[in-house]
């Protein structure tokens, strides 16, 4: 596939263009052929630029937000994944031409010239790094025209800048629009959107969905490559376009940011001195279905000082059942597996089963050819584990690993009706595992052949795309639990989804209901369901315990 990209200069690229442009060099079935700069050569000097900024008004905004935005950036420093200098002088290969474009206001209008010069290289996709909005012939100077990321949910907010508006409005998730370009700002043809949690940082949101965005991007470029290309109209917007903030505006977002940053220094003074448990996970035990479950007559499970329990897995040995959960100590800042015995709705004979030198979690428990599995949660060690059970329930030994060097989340094994074995895993930039799945069919639990979904990554959203617990059987439907990543909460909720279809080729899921963290007074989330015949258990996070 022939890609061209409109760049910007090479020492003003930041860390996710880097990476764009760095997977299109090691990738064989991408080429870039040309890169297309902006030959105009005005200069705006600081008098013309404060000029500029006091007739447009809102001065004493624009410089609250740059001095806000400088402070931030330094307290979460963007991190640096490829090597710019290696990037730099691989683009000094490539091929360069220069455009002059006419500019009117914010317009950028190329000629037919222009158009011209770009159509003799035969690019299939024409990624856009560079200029205002373009108009002009050269939106169709390419076979599937421009590509190019509004950073933010073009039906929701449009405008800059991206990240911020967010945290005013209060919406419960940051988007990204893939869009071929038209003549219309903001308002082109949707190729896909993305969404992912909130934080109550500007930059930190920023950071978020300019690196995640390069995994939208290069999801459809595959979905290119195999003949799947079908964007939708953008939907009508009713919102206005966002500006720069106003000075009362920014005022309002600083009170709220500085709170948010001390009370997080507070929480953490208070848990290390104090032992006084934040967001603290406990364990939720019910009969029956959790699709007739009334939730507010459950009751929390007891925990021991200094810890949380977390990610509950249900398994029945010897008719008794038995619970492998997530131990996470607070001293230690990291997780261990334990297991218990459930009696009466409680967790009797805890004892620990992995304790490892890195933070353990999400105990998968599953049977294969008659013998237990376990394969826990442990990105901290960039692999996926799985380990067998040696005596039950307290000795297992490492059995065979995958995805070496990868930070995987909550990988999920799942055998269909057909004896094709699969596994749904997690996976994100910078070891945020919220909001995409990946699917892989294997030949075994040794990994020998590793086949990735087409759709890879099949979800791309923090709603719904990381894994909630062991897919099971309800009403003749397959139902995933997944977790609802919203509202600035790390697993604020839960969904259950109905899986419609599952082949190598193609998936597709239905949300059927979702769990808030309403039903226990003091709840904040609840993130992870186990339903095993007549039992279920689910988890759920107090504010403070």
């Amino acid at each position: 596939m022939r890609i061209g990209i409109l760049i910007r200069e090479f020492d003003s690229l930041r860390n996710w263009e880097l990476r764009i442009i760095d997977e299109i060099r090691t990738n064989p079935d991408l080429e870039l052929v040309v890169l297309i700069k902006d030959s105009r050569t005005e200069v705006q000097t600081a008098k013309s630029k404060f000029k500029r900024a006091w007739k447009a008004g809102n001065l004493l905004g624009k410089l609250l937000f740059v001095f806000q935005s400088k402070i931030e950036s330094r307290i979460f420093r963007e991190q640096r994944t490829v090597d710019r200098e290696e990037v730099v002088a691989y683009l000094k290969t490539i091929t360069t031409i220069d455009l002059s474009p006419l500019r009117k206001g914010y317009l950028d209008i190329f000629s037919k010239e222009d158009a011209d010069k770009v159509r003799q290289f035969d690019l299939d996709v024409l990624l856009r790094h560079e200029f205002n909005i373009i108009r002009g012939d050269i939106l169709n100077a390419s076979r599937y025209g421009i590509w190019s990321f509004h950073h933010g949910d073009n039906a929701i907010h449009r405008g800059e800048p991206a990240g911020f508006w967010e945290i005013i409005l209060k919406l419960p998730v940051l988007g990204v629009t893939l869009q071929k370009l038209t003549p219309e700002l903001d308002g082109g043809l949707v190729i896909e959107k993305s969404h992912y949690n909130t934080s109550f940082s500007f930059v930190k949101n920023n950071t978020k969905i300019l690196e995640h965005s390069v995994r939208l991007l290069f999801k459809n470029l595959n979905k290119l490559g195999r003949g799947e290309f079908n964007p939708t109209k953008s939907p009508i917007y009713y919102n206005r376009l966002y500006r720069v903030p106003t000075l009362r505006v920014m005022f309002g977002y600083l009170l709220q940011f500085y709170y948010k940053l001390f009370s997080h220094a507070l929480k953490e003074g208070l848990m290390r001195i104090f032992g006084v448990r934040y967001s603290c996970w406990t364990l939720f035990i019910g009969k029956g279905s959790i699709f007739d479950a009334t939730l507010f007559r459950l009751k929390p499970v007891k925990l021991p000082k200094g810890e949380f329990w977390a990610d509950p897995f249900l398994y029945q040995h010897k008719g008794e059942t038995y619970v492998f959960f997530e131990n996470y100590s607070y001293k230690k800042r990291r997780g261990k597996i334990s297991c218990g015995k459930i009696v009466n709705k409680e967790i009797k004979e805890v004892i620990d089963v992995l304790d490892l030198d890195y933070h353990l979690s999400y105990p998968f428990i599953f049977e294969e050819e008659g013998e237990l599995y376990m394969m826990p949660e442990a990105h901290q060690n960039k692999r996926l584990e799985i380990y067998k059970c040696l005596e039950f329930p307290h000795k297992w030994t490492l059995y065979s690993t995958a995805f070496e060097g990868e930070s995987v989340a909550d990988a999920t094994y799942f055998k269909d009706q057909q004896g094709h074995k699969w596994l749904f895993l997690n996976k994100g930039f910078n070891d945020d595992h919220m909001s995409e799945l990946y699917i892989y069919r294997i030949d075994s639990l040794r990994f020998k052949e590793i086949e990735a979904h087409h759709q890879n990554p099949v979800i791309i959203d923090s709603r719904g795309g990381r894994n909630a617990g062991s897919i099971f059987e309800y009403k003749n439907q397959l139902i995933r639990p997944s977790q609802n990543n919203s509202n600035g909460v790390y697993g604020y909720g839960l969904n259950l989804n109905a899986i419609k279809t599952l082949t190598l080729e193609n998936y597709q899921e239905e949300k059927i209901i979702g769990i808030e963290p309403n039903f226990v007074k003091g709840l904040e989330a609840t993130h992870h369901l186990h339903q095993l015949e007549d039992m279920y258990i689910i988890d759920g996070a107090f504010k403070r315990l």
